[in-house]
């Protein structure tokens, strides 16, 4: 809520200070005392486009500035102008843009005016308003609907898959079988050039092993026949001195490993035979390896999980019609879910608008729009089976299913038609308070009324007071009005006047009480020179309703 509003330097106002109450305000003046004005100081804070005629002659600059009370903090938002075009914003003393103070601004005050019925003349806030009037919340339609276009995607993406793979079968059959002929494995090609290699010099290893095992054990003599005759001689020296003995036990040691080098130069020999088919056969195999990491630009390893990509395709290729089938299964659940929320969802909201129609039609009676009729047009729950998806195919949002919009039949035995384009400007503002009557719960926000009673009188000015001073119980009101019913129930009343001398005219504003108050109602009963009668009767309305003092 607005706590404090300073205006300086701006059109006739030389520098007022509003420091409104929690209830209804009410703003009277004779017209072009400068009413719109503070309005358009609002705005300005609410980030409207500026002109230089606002600021007054002489001045350096324009400046509005207002406290706000938000949730139990205070926020100061202020905006300053420019002869030069320039503008400055802040926000709680820090500098900000324009678009910053408007959205910041954008949940702190509400402007209805016979001009400004955004909520009402845009038929997709309608439903908005529905919502928020009937408690109804679209979460579980949001998600119902994201999890079926979801399941939709994964779906299309499937089939977009398996159509592409069946494309390319016969390639990727014969890819798989390529990769498997090679027997690939980690670091093939290095294992492939290391037996190559060996093959290549078998002779030289077949006359390099013998002549080792010549030399160890079959030559003569050879090592094994020196060590023989070593252990022998050992032998006869124990025999008298049983100290050498370790030395014996480490002959034997070697004996044993000339014998395991002979062995093992034995078995390992036949390999070194020469094989030219062998040589011939590892050659086509690194050849081959080579070919293919060339062809796929990969190495061993990439190769292999190429491989096993290749396997999962085929795979997926064999098993796609299972994998659609499930794929379907779930778009089905999906979409049955999405449907089960958006009928329970339009069910609630038309057994809510049944009873509200009636409320409203009945309100708009009272403010004198007697024979007019509302409605709200939604989609029937029992037909949105076939409504769920556009003509192309695509799911339709809960934004397009749940729309409602408001209709009006302004006079008896005339047709419904949207409100949006059949009300005028005093329709307008009776509907929208009839609907801000039934937005019962508290806001931080200031509604700000502006003239909304503009060509009315008698009883529905009556009427139209008290829904304003119901709409003041939840959430601060200001009003501009011409109606002293209304003033008359004000928590806070406040008049702008206008002077004039030779060189300048100026407005002021000032919070009227007690006997300046009755004057005021007076003149707004009688005109500027109200007969006694007028100003008894200004006197009872301000003892039946005091405001503050």
């Amino acid at each position: 809520m607005i706590e404090f509003l300073k205006i300086s330097s701006m059109a006739i106002f030389d520098e007022i200070e509003i420091e409104f109450s929690h209830g209804l305000n009410c703003i009277t003046g004779e017209t072009g005392a400068g009413k719109s004005l503070l309005l358009d100081a609002l705005t300005l804070l609410m980030g409207a486009r500026s002109s230089k005629e606002l600021i007054r002659p002489q001045s350096e600059k324009t400046t509005i500035e207002a406290l706000f009370s938000v949730a139990g903090k205070e926020m100061v938002l202020r905006r300053e102008l420019y002869p030069s075009g320039m503008n400055r914003c802040y926000i709680d003393g820090r500098l900000a843009t324009v678009a910053n103070l408007a959205e910041v601004s954008s949940g702190l005050i509400h402007i209805y005016g016979q001009h400004e019925y955004q909520d009402l003349l845009h038929p997709r806030q309608h439903a908005r308003i529905l919502d928020e009037l009937a408690g109804l919340t679209r979460e579980e339609e949001e998600r119902a609907f994201t999890s079926s276009v979801s399941a939709r995607e994964s779906l299309r993406r499937l089939e977009d898959q398996i159509e592409k793979l069946n494309r390319e079968r016969h390639d990727l059959e014969n890819n798989l079988q390529e990769l498997d002929a090679v027997f690939l494995e980690e670091g093939l090609e290095e294992k492939l050039s290391s037996k190559l290699k060996v093959t290549w010099a078998s002779v030289e290893l077949m006359n390099s092993a013998n002549r080792v095992q010549e030399m160890l054990y079959t030559g003569t003599p050879s090592m094994i026949d020196i060590a023989s005759e070593v252990k022998q001689q050992l032998l006869q020296i124990i025999s008298h001195d049983k100290a050498m003995e370790p030395l014996l036990q480490s002959l034997e040691g070697i004996i044993a490993q000339i014998e395991d080098m002979n062995h093992t130069l034995r078995e390992r020999s036949g390999a070194y035979a020469h094989d030219p088919a062998m040589i011939e056969t590892l050659e086509e195999q690194v050849n081959s390896l080579r070919d293919l990491k060339r062809k796929y630009s990969r190495n061993e390893s990439a190769l292999l999980d190429f491989r096993e990509e290749l396997r999962e395709r085929l795979l997926m290729l064999d098993q796609s019609e299972i994998a659609t089938e499930q794929a379907s299964r779930l778009v089905n659940e999906s979409l049955d879910q999405y449907t089960r929320a958006i009928k329970g969802f339009l069910t609630k909201r038309e057994a809510f608008t049944r009873e509200f129609c009636k409320q409203i039609t009945q309100d708009l009676h009272d403010l004198g729009m007697q024979g007019a009729r509302f409605a709200v047009e939604q989609m029937n729950p029992d037909e949105i089976d076939q409504a769920f998806c556009a003509a192309d195919g695509t799911l339709l949002s809960p934004n397009q299913l749940l729309r409602g919009e408001f209709f009006l039949s302004t006079n008896a035995g005339h047709a419904l038609l949207p409100l949006s384009r059949i009300a005028s400007g005093g329709e307008l503002s009776r509907v929208m308070l009839s609907l801000k009557v039934h937005q019962n719960t508290s806001t931080d926000a200031t509604m700000i009324f502006d003239e909304i009673d503009a060509g009315i009188s008698g009883q529905t000015a009556i009427t139209i007071a008290n829904r304003l001073k119901d709409i003041s119980r939840h959430a601060q009101s200001v009003v501009v009005t011409h109606l002293h019913q209304v003033a008359s129930i004000a928590d806070a009343h406040f008049v702008i006047t206008k002077d004039s001398n030779r060189k300048r005219t100026f407005s002021r504003l000032t919070k009227v009480t007690d006997t300046d108050r009755v004057m005021e109602l007076a003149r707004m009963i009688g005109g500027r020179s109200p007969s006694s009668t007028v100003i008894k009767h200004a006197q009872e309305l301000v003892r039946a309703h005091p405001g503050e003092h």
